[in-house]
């Protein structure tokens, strides 16, 4: 493998800069083998250069205690510290119009009664505010030592301002690997992620605080001179466990404390940049949730970073992490809070407490316009001090339904300023006597689940620019391996808003548990295509190294063989394969290897799944022979884009740098996107004839005409299925909120042509 001559002489001069890299993710963990048990493994895993290059790294960077025996802390004692912050409610501003009190207005009733036949400005209607809860996720790790006395009186604090709320804990660390053969597969020393979870509820504050315990149950390595943090991991949690945290009808907060210093999401080639990018994906996932990301971080530095000691953890809090959080997580805060020492965390989680007072309202269910004499949702009217509040589609200043659900209302803006500084929200029927409007529902389109294969051949090691001097921590840092860049392009558009609602899946080839130099493929897809893969694929391809030969023709027929959801009716399936070149593992002639790719390819198109490819890597690839082998894919897989007219134009995307890479990745994202929804669950009785599109609050024309250039229209008589076109379906696929709400009983708004 080109490259490797090199780096096994370059390491033994640049042994300490290799460990002090955070690209590399530290490799070094416990010494739990002997020196020859260590060359042994890496010999057979990584070959003999290689095994030299661990060596060496291991020898200088592993040093230390080879045993971890700190226990769970116990219940937490009794705080006696003056008792917990208690932070007066907010104060509603003069300059906000709904905080000064109409002397005109009537009295306002107590009673929670709602009337089934409801005249105009008459009793108000009661509204049940939705509820809250709120998640305090605690960093685990070992240096949180000197934050704890301070974190358990804010969890008081927290329970003291927030009477009503729901609240849980969660506390998350990271255990060392168990085995060196761990640490070499992932490239880092972080074994398994452990959360404790009290999933939210009516709790006081001794049994919040208790189960905090008494310190954090984080590994102590080499005498807190290395921590290993996880935080990707942990907040992954609720996207792949069921919580009550993530109840639709609630508001729900994840407060979220750490230094944000992951060191446990990546391996040797993984780079910040492309961590940022898990995560974005990671806040806006959970806000999918219904769940909003608080972080809140610390300026405290644990170890000077003057001491250059491997391993120490990051002199201050990772604010770009943070800010990712902040910027995509929905919490409206405009930045982090942090704490510039431990003793002013308490105030900043008590600050944070009173920002989640609730805004959304649940409509009492006997407001049924099928009732008679019952109240349609459309005729309320709100109101604060007396001042009507106007309805807002667009979610900055006033209110709205909650997704086209007329059950559930939200305030925003001032209004909801005011809710916070507990001012009361009246609903009454409007005295209007033209009100349009009798339904609402959201709509999405139809699924598309997508399988990338990623070619994990050996040759991906190889640099971008043709030296060879990529290696991370050794070679010039602005020179990056074919795998890296591949990496970052894919965690790109993992990440883009026209692939929010695209179901993933990632099979490597070869498998991601290959042997060195080997042509073995997993049984099935390491990911299948599901909803909320994403940082499991991010992982997965950040931990992986390419150590392989090219199976392509394997791994074309065993998704043909067994294509899963891919093949689903209801869903839009597609293949897309990321290589270097052509197959070097089928053992076949030239002629062979055409058929059986044909054929594949051909299989996968018969069941509605188009194959795409496209080739980004070394010119050693770019062979006659592979340049076939892929023009056979994409000619039989539904995806060939040459043109008789231009002979020189690739059937499949031919990508030469970084550039092209994300052009073709998004090129692909485009053509398998839709902005065709179909409506279900309509009430029986609606006039489709008066039915208006919203496009993330924002209406959207009818094109009457049916010229199919702009605006929305119906797709098929029955009026079941609607398109949008041109600028609105450009601004569907680009849009990162990508809410499409159709209400109905109001005159449709038509296209204007100009």
């Amino acid at each position: 493998m080109p490259g490797w001559a090199y780096w096994r002489d370059m390491v033994p001069e640049n042994t300490c800069r290799f460990c002090q890299t955070t690209r590399l993710e530290r490799v070094s963990v416990r010494a739990i083998m002997s020196r020859d048990d260590f060359t042994q493994l890496a010999r057979q895993r990584f070959g003999v250069c290689v095994a030299a290059t661990l060596i060496v790294i291991v020898q200088a960077c592993a040093a230390g205690s080879d045993t971890d025996t700190r226990q769970l802390p116990p219940a937490a004692p009794m705080i006696d510290a003056g008792g917990p912050p208690v932070i007066d409610a907010p104060i509603c501003p003069p300059s906000n119009p709904f905080c000064i009190a109409n002397p005109d207005e009537a009295p306002i009733s107590t009673g929670v009664t709602t009337p089934t036949s409801t005249t105009c400005a008459s009793e108000p209607i009661d509204l049940t505010p939705a509820g809250i809860n709120i998640m305090i996720a605690v960093d685990g790790s070992a240096s949180m030592m000197t934050h704890w006395t301070r974190i358990q009186e804010a969890i008081r604090g927290v329970r003291k301002n927030n009477p009503k709320s729901a609240i849980g804990i969660q506390i998350f660390w990271a255990e060392l690997v168990e085995s060196l053969e761990e640490g070499l597969e992932k490239s880092n020393a972080c074994g398994a992620t452990q959360n404790r979870v009290l999933d939210v509820g009516a709790y006081d504050e001794q049994q919040l605080v208790n189960f905090l315990g008494a310190g954090p149950p984080g590994p102590d390595f080499l005498g807190g001179l290395y921590e290993i943090s996880p935080v990707v991991d942990p907040l992954n949690y609720y996207l792949t466990n069921a919580s009550k945290l993530a109840d639709p009808k609630r508001t729900n907060y994840l407060v979220f404390v750490t230094d944000g210093n992951d060191n446990c999401f990546g391996s040797v080639f993984t780079r910040k940049e492309d961590k940022l990018l898990a995560y974005e994906k990671l806040a806006i996932e959970l806000l999918k949730l219904n769940i909003r990301t608080i972080p809140v971080g610390f300026d405290a530095a644990s170890m000077p970073e003057s001491t250059g000691i491997f391993g120490t953890t990051q002199p201050n809090t990772d604010l770009d992490v943070l800010s990712t959080l902040l910027k995509h997580g929905g919490s409206g805060l405009p930045e982090i809070p942090k704490v510039d020492d431990p003793a002013k965390l308490a105030q900043v989680i008590s600050q944070v407490g009173q920002s989640v007072r609730n805004c959304r309202f649940e409509i009492p269910a006997a407001l049924d316009p099928t009732a008679a004499g019952a109240v349609n949702p459309f005729e309320l009217t709100f109101a604060i001090n007396g001042k009507a509040i106007a309805r807002d589609r667009l979610g900055t200043e006033g209110w709205n339904f909650v997704n086209g659900n007329t059950a559930q209302v939200e305030l925003y803006g001032q209004a909801c300023q005011a809710i916070r500084a507990d001012q009361q929200l009246v609903a009454k029927k409007t005295c209007e006597t033209e009100v349009c409007g009798t339904a609402a529902v959201r709509v999405e389109t139809k699924p598309r689940a997508v399988l990338f294969l990623l070619d994990a051949s050996a040759s991906r090691i190889e640099c971008e620019d043709g030296t060879l001097d990529c290696l991370p921590g050794i070679g010039d840092p602005r020179t990056r391996a074919f795998w890296e860049v591949v990496e970052g392009a894919l965690g790109q558009s993992l990440t883009v808003p026209i692939n929010d609602d695209v179901d993933f899946g990632m099979q490597f080839f070869p498998g991601k548990n290959a042997a060195f130099l080997s042509c073995d493929l997993a049984t099935s897809a390491e990911i299948p295509p599901t909803s909320g893969t994403e940082l499991t694929i991010m992982r997965q391809m950040y931990e992986k190294l390419p150590l392989g030969f090219s199976p392509v023709v394997q791994i074309l027929e065993a998704v043909a063989a067994s294509p899963g959801r891919l093949a689903d009716p209801g869903v839009l399936g597609s293949v897309v394969m990321l290589t270097d070149g052509g197959d070097n593992c089928s053992g076949e002639d030239q002629a062979g290897i055409i058929r059986r790719l044909g054929a594949a390819a051909k299989s996968l198109l018969d069941k509605g799944i188009k194959t795409y490819v496209i080739r980004y890597g070394s010119e050693a690839g770019r062979t006659p022979e592979g340049d076939e082998q892929l023009r056979a894919i994409v000619s039989n897989g539904g995806t060939d884009e040459s043109s008789p007219s231009d002979p020189s134009k690739q059937p499949y995307v031919d990508a030469r740098d970084e550039t092209q890479l994300n052009a073709a990745l998004t090129s692909i994202s485009d053509r398998l996107a839709t902005c065709s929804f179909t409506m279900g669950n309509l009430p029986t009785d609606v006039d489709k004839a008066k039915a208006n599109l919203y496009l993330n609050g924002e209406v959207i024309p009818f094109d009457a005409m049916g010229t199919k250039q702009k605006g929305w229209s119906w797709v098929d008589a029955e009026k079941t299925t609607a398109e949008l076109y041109g600028d609105s379906c450009t601004a569907f696929k680009t849009n990162r909120r990508t809410s499409v709400v159709v209400e109905f009983g109001c005159v449709q708004i038509p296209v204007v042509l100009l």
